[in-house]
């Protein structure tokens, strides 16, 4: 499956993010993970539950049931499964069944539950990326943009994505500056939990920047800057604004011009399809309602002409690297080394 040789379609053995955490209450929801149906849900206790979200008796959603206590009942012939997934009550026969549903782990952290498909031999929650990377849960950091979409395109392709951001000017037009990602100077490290790519360039002010930073820190010339990616796995990257390193008329950095984390969680649904979960982090304009909507906005608009870009990708890639062989340039460099970083994990795991 492209652009990969393996047969498996997936990593089984990470963090996925299953869904933010408001998302998940006391009314049943269905999501499919991993090409697993789910119902997720909340026990009296607030803890969320992930089961295997098929009834086994007529094949109903469990979704379209209810919850009561901290079992879910089938909304078909009310079947009733406890929160590990054993079978409580079958009202037809006034018994229960020595029968359990799947249910596979799930943690919540903060705004997110991740979820584990994998083998339980090796699940650790600590194998879950590092908040304290990119400021989700620290003090001083606030959490913003929340966003939610499911993509018609595989992971893989999202994952390219994020790791050449070459196209900005060409699909994100309307973006200020974009000319300067271009191409830029890029390097490299080998982080603990994360591979980085950093890119350096300069960037007038523009627009964008008073929206984000304020009209008060405008400057005259070029500021240096710098973007970072990480990529923690296929499950996780996260980029950002331009840092600003060095801007013209300021002997240091105005605390105004703060770091702004963009997280991007990508959770297979499916072969072809894919749960993508986008937020934000910053340490400036904390708590700031306005500036939350305009980030939520923007976040937005550029994750659909991604989106936009990806499904149409999609249907013809299968035939398209048939026909002809992939042209790779200087700039898809972290990209491949991405891909093979994924091809071994899957390797692994078969």
């Amino acid at each position: 499956m492209y652009p990969f040789n393996s047969d498996r379609k997936f990593v089984q053995n990470r963090w996925y993010i299953a869904a933010f955490s408001h998302e998940v209450g006391r009314e049943p929801i269905g999501r499919t993970i991993l090409d697993v149906p789910l119902v997720l849900y909340r026990t009296e206790a607030g803890a969320p539950v992930a089961m295997y979200g098929i009834c086994p008796h007529r094949y109903f959603p469990l979704a379209k049931g209810r919850v009561e206590g901290d079992a879910v009942v089938c909304g078909y012939h009310g079947f009733r499964f406890e929160a590990d997934g054993k079978c409580s009550a079958i009202p037809s026969q006034g018994t229960s069944a020595g029968f359990c549903q799947p249910t596979y782990p799930v943690v919540e952290r903060g705004p997110l539950c991740w979820i584990w498909m994998g083998d339980w031999d090796l699940l650790d929650p600590d194998l879950i990326p590092p908040y304290e990377d990119f400021g989700l849960g620290q003090e001083g950091w606030h959490f913003s943009s929340a966003n939610h979409f499911v993509v018609k395109g595989r992971a893989q392709l999202l994952i390219d994505n994020l790791m050449d951001l070459t196209h900005l000017p060409y699909l994100h037009w309307h973006i200020p500056g974009g000319d300067a990602m271009k191409a830029m100077p890029m390097r490299e490290e080998e982080r603990e939990r994360s591979y980085r790519l950093i890119r350096t360039g300069k960037l007038p002010w523009s627009s964008f920047n008073d929206d984000m930073w304020g009209a008060e820190n405008r400057y005259e010339g070029l500021a240096d800057w710098e973007s970072v990616t990480d990529f923690y796995g296929p499950e996780l990257i996260r980029t950002n604004m331009p840092l600003f390193t060095a801007v013209p008329g300021h002997d240091t950095v105005p605390p105004e011009l703060g770091h702004l984390h963009i997280l991007h969680g990508m959770t297979p649904e499916t072969a072809n399809s894919t749960h993508y979960f986008g937020f934000a982090t910053r340490n400036f304009r904390l708590g700031d309602a306005k500036l939350d909507a305009f980030q939520l906005e923007s976040d937005s608009r550029i994750r659909q002409q991604d989106i936009e870009a990806i499904e149409a990708i999609e249907p013809v890639a299968e035939t398209a690297c048939q026909i002809q062989r992939e042209l790779l340039v200087k700039a898809d460099g972290p990209a491949v080394k991405v891909r093979r970083r994924i091809e071994q994990m899957l390797e692994a795991e078969a």
